[in-house]
């Protein structure tokens, strides 16, 4: 039992007393208002640990929450240039990516081309065409004159002359003769007055020789010059025999 004449001792503070704090070295007697200071340190410092270890928790939330973002943000940016490069240029066709793809058997039966009969025909070589033949004139008198004056102005002409042959013989040759040559067939065999050399195929002059009368196609050569028996010169025409007739 409590002796009622002891004094009831004071009010204990309903408050929870701070959390114990490490001993505080000072003098081995401290006084009342020591102790009351150092409960208010006590409790200071435990609301400063109790602070700090909130900003230390949210510190680490919070860099947990940035290496996480981090990581989210590198994976998106790295996965955007594949997929942009996906969406602008399509992939390499390669055999590793590439399924073969199998054609479906056609049930249609083959058709094949009925063989032609016609063979085909051989191309025409057109041959070409046959020079005219050409045509030989008649002279007069003059004409023939002009062309024994100057027979180098009418090389090429083509004429009918008649003549007497003069020469046919192993000096002029089997395929040349001299004869004395007109427009016409003059009614004596000496009224052939132009001297003139005629050259000719061997097998067309075969059947001729001296004295004989002719008619003959010819294209004037121009002229010609030979030695004559007697040592001298002379220049004469020279007609090249296209057909000749002994008449």
């Amino acid at each position: 039992m409590t002796d009622p004449t002891t004094p009831n001792p004071p009010d204990q503070p309903t408050e929870l007393p701070p959390p114990p704090v490490p001993p505080v070295v000072g003098p081995p007697f401290a006084t009342t208002a020591d102790t009351t200071l150092v409960g208010e340190l006590g409790s200071a410092i435990s609301e400063k640990r109790s602070h700090v270890r909130a900003w230390a928790v949210g510190g680490i939330a919070l860099a947990i929450a940035l290496c996480c973002g981090g990581a989210v943000i590198g994976l998106v940016a790295s996965d955007e240039p594949e997929a942009t490069a996906g969406a602008s240029s399509s992939p390499a066709i390669s055999p590793t990516n590439v399924s073969p793809t199998t054609a479906a058997p056609t049930t249609a039966a083959p058709t094949s081309a009925a063989p032609t009969s016609a063979s085909p025909s051989p191309t025409k070589t057109v041959p070409p065409p046959k020079p005219k033949p050409p045509s030989y004139k008649m002279l007069s008198a003059r004409q023939w004159k002009l062309i024994a004056k100057n027979p180098d102005a009418y090389l090429g002409k083509t004429y009918v002359v008649y003549g007497r042959v003069t020469q046919f013989d192993a000096a002029t040759g089997t395929d040349t003769f001299r004869a004395d040559v007109a427009h016409r067939k003059m009614p004596d065999e000496y009224d052939y007055e132009t001297n003139t050399m005629l050259s000719g195929s061997e097998s067309d002059l075969d059947n001729l020789v001296e004295d004989d009368i002719f008619r003959a196609n010819v294209t004037v050569l121009g002229s010609f010059s030979y030695d004559t028996q007697i040592g001298g010169e002379t220049t004469v025409p020279l007609l090249q025999v296209a057909s000749i007739k002994v008449l």
